[in-house]
């Protein structure tokens, strides 16, 4: 079986949305340092094999942290919040209000995952991922090809890292910024504004992918397998154009071939949102119906299903 093995650092209220369709075939690690919402978690998913709850946090080493516990929880920090900087924006001050302090283990990723690849991050540990990622150096360096992040662009804690730190970390480890997961919406000033961009950008998610000269640098079947991963990443994250020229350069100029995972689940789930992108490309007028049709059949060895087709689909069912 294909593996795909997804770590989330800072999973309060479970798996994030943008893994939701890969529930039952990834196998996620979740870690939580609040140990009552770890209970929760633990109870939610108690009945799926594939998932794991870790009721501590992950740091730059194994040690044990105090944290702040805020009003929100979902903003607990082992970081102090910059008090100036939140009453000059008028931003979120009951929520960051700190109301307890608490203990947890940390630890590593290199060292608890010492003998085991990861292959995706998403961190949301409220100005840690900085420390994080410096306990991650050698899962960057060597099976991590994707990472989604929280980033601050603003001290909103202090002495936590910002965006620039972090993404100097990523392009030190081989990888590239994909984009940031950013409507428009900042943090709201006032009522005179349009819909849709508006306020200051405090912090948002961002994106990085691992590069291709670096991932083209894997050869035989741990590239094959690498590129199903990333390309569904992408496809997961906003990228479809990228995923999709990622799979056409594969079997192009690499000679890669998937046939021998074509039933399997991962390979499976990238087939299927592969399928509802090129239905919905039918409809642009950038593009005619052979484009699609001969980059499908390339990908996937098969004929695009048209028209009603389409709906009969064994990939649907």
């Amino acid at each position: 079986m294909l593996d795909c093995v997804v770590v989330d650092a800072g999973a309060r209220y479970g798996l994030h949305p943008s893994w939701a369709e890969l529930r039952g075939i990834a196998e996620f690690h979740l870690f939580e340092m609040d140990e009552d919402e770890a209970a929760r978690l633990t109870k939610k998913y108690e009945g799926d094999a594939r998932i794991t709850v870790y009721p501590i946090a992950l740091y730059s080493s194994d040690s044990t942290l105090k944290f702040r516990v805020s009003e929100h929880r979902a903003l607990n920090s082992v970081f102090q919040s910059n008090t100036a900087l939140l009453h000059s924006n008028d931003y979120m001050l009951r929520a960051f209000a700190v109301t307890a302090e608490g203990f947890t283990q940390a630890r590593a990723l290199d060292s608890l995952f010492a003998n085991r690849d990861i292959h995706f991050l998403k961190l949301d540990v409220e100005g840690a991922e900085f420390e994080l990622l410096k306990g991650a150096k050698n899962k960057l360096q060597t099976s991590v090809l994707g990472v989604r992040s929280e980033v601050l662009f603003a001290p909103i804690y202090q002495d936590a890292a910002l965006f620039g730190d972090l993404h100097r970390v990523m392009l030190d480890s081989g990888f590239e910024l994909l984009n940031f997961d950013y409507t428009g919406a900042g943090n709201k000033a006032g009522r005179f504004t349009l819909p849709g961009r508006y306020g200051k950008l405090l912090s948002s998610d961002a994106v990085w992918i691992v590069g291709n000269d670096r991932l083209f640098a894997a050869k035989g079947d741990r590239l094959v397998q690498d590129v199903v991963r990333l390309a569904i990443f992408m496809l997961m994250n906003g990228a479809s154009d990228l995923a999709i020229d990622l799979l056409l350069r594969a079997i192009k100029r690499e000679a890669i071939s998937f046939e021998r995972y074509r039933d399997d689940p991962l390979f499976v789930a990238l087939h299927r949102k592969a399928l509802f992108l090129f239905k919905s490309l039918l409809s642009l007028p950038m593009l005619q119906e052979g484009d699609i049709t001969d980059a499908y059949k390339t990908i996937f060895g098969r004929d695009f299903p048209l028209m009603n087709q389409f709906y009969q689909s064994d990939l649907l069912e």
